[in-house]
């Protein structure tokens, strides 16, 4: 029986996905794809589940697009399978995903492989982590909003760096410039990301959903639809009863220490 090429676990109120097609450093086909997809909706609709962390099996995090399937379209020209695996179904599963998600990056990250951790709210990664936006070596374009994502993390000019050189990024470097959350070793690499989507997790879930939204089309919007937008987001929070219970015990906090 073949394995599933996503696997899905819990950990208190945190979803673990782990990319598993490991003899293919977990490279992006169709059924993975469809995997993520639907696990993405699952973990939208478990009101158990607080946050997401992404990871991958064995040595990477994900190599990028499947090549071999790449040069099956490219050798049979079939435009119908390059248009289904450019659908915007999944990036778009993954862009409007509501709950907090974290990616734990276990290794190499290539293409698609970078591209899907920008769409995640925070990355870690291990010391033995890199990045690499190899498109144009493969004479392909940057994909999954990376030309808005990448910028908007690392500023224009690295971004322009990282897509036209096509050089490995090592995680320390990623760190220094901003791409990266935390570096750790390999070994805590999981429970470090677990330890912090619980945290996510373990706030006010009305206020951290909105909030994500929030800074979201913050980065994407102009300043007055920002304003509009956040005070009408403010109004129903504040009308939450995990506002209400939130203030109250901070009240009861302040009211101890001052004894």
């Amino acid at each position: 029986m073949s394995q599933p090429v996503l696997l899905v676990e819990d950990h208190g109120p945190v979803r673990l996905f782990t990319l598993n097609r490991p003899e293919s450093l977990n490279a992006l086909n169709q059924e993975l794809m469809a995997a993520m997809r639907q696990a993405l909706e699952e973990a939208a609709a478990d009101d158990q589940v607080g946050a997401v962390v992404l990871t991958g099996a064995g040595r990477a995090f994900s190599a990028g697009a499947d090549l071999g399937f790449f040069a099956k379209m490219a050798a049979q020209g079939d435009q119908a399978a390059r248009e289904r695996f450019t659908g915007l179904e999944g990036p778009r599963a993954i862009a409007n995903f509501p709950k907090p998600m974290i990616a734990a990056v276990n290794g190499p990250a290539v293409g698609w492989g970078l591209t899907v951790s920008l769409m995640c709210d925070l990355r870690l990664a291990s010391q033995e982590a890199y990045f690499l936006a190899g498109f144009v070596k493969i004479g392909v374009t940057p994909e999954f909003g990376s030309t808005f994502l990448l910028p908007a993390i690392v500023g224009l000019g690295r971004a322009m760096d990282m897509v036209l050189t096509a050089r490995k990024v090592p995680a320390m470097e990623a760190l220094d410039m901003g791409l990266l959350t935390r570096v750790t070793p390999e070994d805590q690499l999981v429970p470090a990301a677990l330890e912090l989507a619980a945290h996510l997790a373990n706030m006010p879930r009305t206020a951290m959903g909105m909030t994500k939204a929030l800074m979201r089309h913050g980065a994407e919007a102009s300043l007055e639809h920002v304003l509009d937008y956040e005070m009408r987001c403010f109004r129903t929070a504040m009308a939450s009863p995990e506002h209400k219970a939130a203030v109250e015990g901070m009240l009861e906090a302040i009211k101890a220490r001052k004894g």
